[in-house]
């Protein structure tokens, strides 16, 4: 009777293990070539970064001079009025 079981319990397919499940399904070569695609894509953001942030401060001086000779313009108009008067 015993014996019989055993058979059965040995013959019969049985249900992954918890452990079984929870292991990735990638290989060691696929995670290396995620990781080598996942390298490639912070060095494409690092690079955009940087070109985003010499905008931005090439934008920033650009709006400093606008906005002086915005304040030039009106001290000028500010002064011909006076003299106006």
């Amino acid at each position: 009777m015993v014996q019989r079981a055993r058979e059965t319990r040995e013959g019969a397919k049985r249900a992954p293990s918890r452990r079984e499940q929870s292991q990735p399904l990638a290989t060691v070569p696929d995670t290396a070539q995620k990781i080598i695609q996942l390298e490639a894509e912070r060095d494409r953001l690092k690079a955009s970064l940087e070109r985003a942030e010499a905008r931005i401060a090439e934008l920033e001086q650009t709006r400093a001079v606008v906005v002086n000779r915005i304040d030039w313009l009106i001290d000028s108009l500010g002064g011909a009025i006076e003299k106006r008067m």
